[in-house]
């Protein structure tokens, strides 16, 4: 017995991770180092997630001394996968800076020391605190996250990139500091909602369920213990409900036999009956107009009285038959009236034996309850287990990057295990991905080499027509306080991205992503309790007006990791800790 319940216990937990392919994005280098950021022309720190320590000074070549991550475990590699490279794909558009004149929030930068939500019953509320070039923002809890989906003793709850795509929300869930891993979930918004997880009721189910089951603690690993009991002694009762149901559903398939060859009968019934008609009515009118002859004659005989007699007596004949389908086509009706007998009672024996079974899935269901105490979250396991799609934990860099585009409905991680400035042997390495099956299908690898100073990059997103965009914290020299956009191309007839002249005031913290929302066509820059948006047009164009930037900032003392968006314009963001989902009240402009 302890032998099948361990065998349950683990198809538990392997029917909770419902597992796509690893991945093997090719480089393990420096895990999460803060290397000194040299963006443009000047050094300027881009620190990772709230570490304010100090950065490594200079350039660091790559090699196996940097590589932090353990041994990873990945069932696919990219050896055989499409390949674009790029020696150098930074395009200096040799122009002059400039700082965009925009007045600034009221805004604190959160650097660290975050504020710690432990209450998953009430949901977070938050209303910006400022605006400029904007209105006010209001996000609400939507979910408050589990400790981890995957299994991983590293695992801590942190979550980074954050995209919407396909009527699903995907998640790059980190397995700790310092080891540059993690896996991608990807979990149905549409069947979230279905089973009333919600902002207003439910919240926190999705948390509570999976760390209910977390078997790296002691509490989740009784409660995993408990499910592969409740699996094994329920196991007669929840396979007899799936017998059941499939007698049902093909005894279903038989009443809609039965009722579609009454239909067909029925047609021809009516067919048969609509031609009787016409012929029952022409010889009416025949005889009608029989009767008015003979009554125009100035004449009447006896022969000729008697035939109109006789014809009135056909008349009413014909009038009865009106009144009686039957008659009208006796055959067709018989043979009608024949089949819907049969069906009718072969329905209602059926009906009634579907009714027998419906109360034999009620009865297993009671026992169900009764073995699992009637608690609510075994049910809910199984149920919130079919709408996950989560990857093993594999080496995700940092999962700042994760993105979609809309041209091609493709998902696109970067493996940014260094920031900053890296040496001259240093590939950027994006793998594009099927977003439905998250199968690799092209590997992007180039170096951004500026004037002799290479970096590597930690955001990106693309717009719909595939345009890809990221975007740095820093500026040229005696350009303090600045952002820096790029914009380029990334697909397989090449890589190059090209810096924008205008720099935006940058008043935030850590640079913690660029997303597109589809629905306004506009960029969005995202920091710690700061939100900035550019319309797609004027960053091509590199004309940004200070009209243009768009800040919402907010008070909540939070990390900020991601911001996605819906196809109404709703925003969902992610912020730790704990780790939740927040979503707009209204669309974001």
């Amino acid at each position: 017995m302890k032998k099948l319940r361990n065998l349950f216990l683990l198809l538990t937990i392997i029917a909770m991770l419902i597992s796509l392919p690893s991945f093997d994005f090719g480089i393990k280098v420096s895990a999460d180092a803060n290397n000194s950021s040299n963006v443009i022309d000047d050094k300027d720190s881009e620190s990772i997630d709230g570490d304010a320590a100090k950065p490594n000074e200079g350039t660091q070549k790559t090699g196996d001394k940097f590589n932090d991550n353990k041994t990873i475990s990945d069932s696919i590699n990219t050896d055989g996968i499409a390949t674009t490279t790029s020696e150098n794909a930074y395009l200096d558009n040799k122009t002059n800076y400039h700082i965009i004149d925009t007045k600034l929030p009221k805004i604190t930068p959160t650097w660290g020391n975050y504020t710690h939500v432990r209450n998953m019953d009430v949901p977070s509320n938050y209303t910006s605190i400022d605006s400029i070039n904007t209105g006010s923002t209001t996000f609400k809890t939507k979910w408050f996250l589990p400790e981890g989906f995957h299994v991983s003793p590293g695992e801590h709850g942190n979550y980074q990139g954050g995209i919407i795509a396909n009527d699903s929300i995907y998640f790059v869930e980190s397995a700790g500091t310092n080891t540059n891993k993690g896996a991608i979930v990807k979990i149905r918004l549409d069947a979230l909602d279905k089973l009333g997880i919600n902002d207003g009721t439910q919240q926190n189910i999705l948390a509570k369920v999976f760390n209910f089951f977390n078997r790296n603690s002691a509490y989740g690993s009784d409660h995993s213990k408990s499910l592969s009991d409740f699996i094994v002694n329920t196991d007669v009762y929840r396979k007899d409900n799936r017998n059941i149901q499939t007698k049902i559903s093909k005894m279903k398939k038989g009443i809609a036999t039965a009722n579609a060859k009454v239909k067909k009968n029925q047609k021809t019934f009516n067919n048969a009956t609509k031609q009787a008609k016409k012929k029952l009515a022409k010889a009416i009118k025949t005889n009608r107009k029989t009767v008015k002859k003979l009554k125009k004659k100035h004449v009447k005989t006896r022969a000729i009285k008697k035939q109109i007699v006789k014809l009135n007596k056909a008349y009413k004949k014909l009038n009865a038959q009106k009144k009686n389908m039957s008659k009208l086509a006796p055959k067709a009706f018989k043979t009608y009236n024949r089949v819907k007998k049969a069906q009718d009672k072969l329905i209602t024996k059926r009906n009634k034996q579907i009714s027998e079974w419906n109360a034999k899935i009620a009865h297993n269901n009671r026992e169900i309850d009764r073995i699992g105490q009637r608690n609510d979250l075994f049910s809910k396991y199984f149920e919130l287990s079919k709408l996950l799609t989560i990857s093993p934990v594999t080496n995700i860099g940092h999962g700042q990057t994760l993105s979609y585009n809309p041209s091609n409905n493709h998902v696109y991680l970067a493996q940014d295990d260094k920031l900053g400035v890296v040496g001259d042997d240093f590939y950027n390495q994006v793998t594009e991905m099927d977003a439905e099956n998250m199968h690799p299908v092209h590997v992007y690898r180039f170096k951004l080499n500026n004037k002799g100073h290479y970096y590597a990059i930690h955001t990106l997103t693309f717009d719909n027509d595939g345009n890809a965009y990221f975007g740095v914290r820093g500026g040229p020299k005696k350009m303090k306080g600045t952002y820096t956009l790029f914009h380029g191309t990334m697909n397989e007839s090449g890589i190059q991205f090209t810096p924008v002249k205008g720099l935006v005031k940058w008043p935030g913290s850590f640079n913690q992503g660029v997303t597109y929302n589809r629905n306004n066509n506009r960029l969005y820059l995202l920091s710690n309790d700061m939100i900035i948006s550019i319309p797609v047009d004027e960053v091509k164009n590199d004309n940004i007006q200070p009209q243009d930037v768009h800040y919402t900032t907010l008070g909540t003392n939070r990390e900020f990791e991601s911001l996605s968006f819906d196809s109404s314009g709703y925003g969902y963001l992610v912020v730790l800790w704990r780790s939740e989902v927040l979503k707009s009240t209204t669309p974001i402009d």
